[in-house]
C-alpha cells in the first residue's frame, strides 16, 4: 500500500475547517434573522477566505488525478467514491434534518428524487460532487487529447493544454447566465473550475517547494489588503450571489490560485497534525451532512442561547461550530473503525 502525503491530508482538513468556518454564521443568520447586523463582523470575515476554500479541493484533486488510467477505471472510480458515497451522505443528511426538527416530509423528499423524473437531482443537491465529478471527467479528455496532439514535447503539450482550457472556461462563463439554474451552479462552474485540476496536476509534475508556494500565499495576502483598501466586495469574486462575468474572472481565477497555494503552502510547513490529517482523510463526511447539521443545531440551539448581543452571538457561533465538529468526527472515526476492520478482514482471508 502506498503511504499517505500527509500533509496533502492536512490541507484538505484545513479546507474543510474553513467550509464550516464560512457557514456558521451563515446558518446563525437564517435560524436567527435578528442577529442579522451582529453577525456581520463573522460574515465579512468569511469574505476573505471565500474565493479559494473550494477551488483549493479541485486543486488537491487535480495532485492526484491520474488521466494514464483506462476511461473506464477512471469513471468508475469517481462514480464510487464520489457520486455514490455523496449520495448516501445525502440520505444521512437527509435523515439528521428530518430527526432533528421531527419532520418526516424531510425524509420523505429524499425519497421523492429516486423517482426517474427527479433523479438527476439528487446530483444536484450537492453542487461540490457535481462540479468535482464534471471538472474531472473534462480534465481527463482534455488532456489525453493534449498529450496526442503534443507528441512527447512537454511545453506543446501544457500549451494546447492551456489554450484548450481557457477556452472551455469561457464558454462556461459566457454559457452560464442563459443556463438552467441547477445546471448554472453545478456544470458550468464545473468547465471553468477544470482550471484547478489542471493547476493541482502542475503541483505534481514539477512539485514546487513550499517557499514558492508560501511566496504565491503572500500575493493573496497583498491583493486582499489592496481589496480592503479599495474598498472591493471578495464576494464579487466568490461562486455564491453572483455569476462569473468575463470582467472579473481573472481577477478570481488568481485569488483562487494565490490563495490555495497559501493553504497548501502552511500544510507544507505543518506536516503532521494529527487532528486536521483526521479530518482530511474525511472530506466528504465533513463536507456533506454538515449543512443539514448545522441548521439542525441552530434550529435547536436557539431555545437555549438567543444571540441578542455580540456575546452570545460569539458563543452561539462557537457551540455551534463544537457540536459540527464533534458529531462529524464521530461519524468518521465510526467509518475508520469499519474500514479497519475490513482491511484486517480482507488480510485473513
Amino acid at each position: 500500500m502506498k503511504e499517505r502525503i500527509t500533509y496533502w491530508d492536512v490541507a484538505r482538513g484545513m479546507a474543510m475547517l474553513l467550509v464550516i468556518f464560512y457557514h456558521v454564521p451563515l446558518h446563525v443568520r437564517i435560524s436567527c434573522p435578528d442577529a442579522g447586523e451582529l453577525l456581520a463582523p463573522h460574515i465579512q470575515a468569511g469574505t476573505y477566505i471565500m474565493p479559494f476554500f473550494m477551488p483549493v479541493f479541485f486543486v488537491i484533486s487535480g495532485f492526484f488525478t491520474n488521466t494514464a488510467k483506462h476511461y473506464r477505471d477512471f469513471l468508475w472510480g469517481d462514480i464510487k467514491n464520489l457520486l455514490l458515497v455523496g449520495l448516501g451522505l445525502t440520505f444521512i443528511s437527509y435523515t439528521i434534518q428530518s430527526i432533528g426538527v421531527r419532520d418526516i416530509h424531510i425524509f420523505k423528499s429524499f425519497f421523492s428524487m429516486l423517482a426517474p423524473a427527479r433523479c438527476l437531482d439528487l446530483l444536484f443537491i450537492n453542487w461540490f460532487i457535481s462540479a468535482i465529478f464534471f471538472a474531472r471527467q473534462l480534465y481527463y479528455w482534455v488532456d489525453r487529447l493534449a498529450i496526442r496532439l503534443a507528441k512527447d514535447r512537454e511545453w506543446t503539450y501544457w500549451l494546447i493544454e492551456s489554450v484548450l482550457l481557457l477556452g472551455i472556461a469561457i464558454a462556461g462563463i459566457l454559457i452560464e447566465p442563459h443556463a438552467p439554474h441547477n445546471a448554472k451552479w453545478y456544470y458550468c462552474q464545473g468547465l471553468v473550475f477544470a482550471i484547478f485540476i489542471a493547476f493541482g496536476r502542475i503541483l505534481r509534475s514539477h512539485l514546487i517547494s513550499r517557499w514558492w508556494m508560501l511566496a504565491g500565499g503572500g500575493m493573496y495576502i497583498v491583493l486582499m489588503i489592496v481589496s480592503r483598501v479599495c474598498d472591493i466586495s471578495t464576494l464579487e469574486y466568490g461562486m455564491i450571489n453572483s455569476s462569473f462575468t468575463l470582467a472579473h474572472w481573472p481577477f478570481y481565477m488568481v485569488l483562487a490560485i494565490t490563495g490555495s497555494m497559501l493553504l497548501i503552502g502552511i500544510a507544507q510547513c505543518v506536516v503532521h497534525f494529527v487532528p486536521l490529517e483526521f479530518i482530511g482523510r474525511h472530506t466528504l463526511i465533513f463536507y456533506i451532512p454538515q449543512g443539514g447539521l448545522l441548521w439542525v443545531t441552530a434550529e435547536r440551539l436557539k431555545a437555549f442561547i438567543v444571540p441578542d448581543s455580540s456575546a452570545k452571538v460569539w458563543l452561539f457561533v462557537i457551540v455551534l461550530w463544537g457540536v459540527t465538529l464533534v458529531v462529524l468526527g464521530a461519524m468518521s472515526w465510526i467509518r475508520e473503525i469499519w474500514e479497519i476492520k475490513l482491511s484486517k478482514n480482507r488480510r485473513f482471508e
